[in-house]
């Protein structure tokens, strides 16, 4: 039993990617070696020391906690200012 020609040719084209990848993958293996041989100082990141520092994020109550100080502050401040210019 034969296929039918759409199947055939999707048959073809998907052959023809598999090999067009194939050849991509090869070149980029081959561009890789060559720069790693003409620069070999070159070294990819995830071969480096893990020396990178973590910055700790701080909680968001503790920033909460700062603005509702600072507005209770800033109304106090405002409170005593009114009272001292009317009394």
């Amino acid at each position: 039993m034969s296929k039918p020609l759409g199947e055939n040719a999707s048959d073809l084209l998907a052959a023809a990617d598999r090999e067009q990848l194939a050849r991509d993958i090869d070149a980029i293996e081959r561009a890789s070696a060559a720069l790693r041989k003409g620069a070999p100082e070159l070294q990819s990141w995830r071969e480096w020391p893990a020396t990178a520092t973590q910055y700790k994020s701080r909680p968001v109550w503790l920033l909460i906690g700062v603005l509702w100080v600072s507005t209770a502050l800033v109304t106090l401040g405002a409170v005593y200012a009114i009272s001292a210019l009317v009394g």
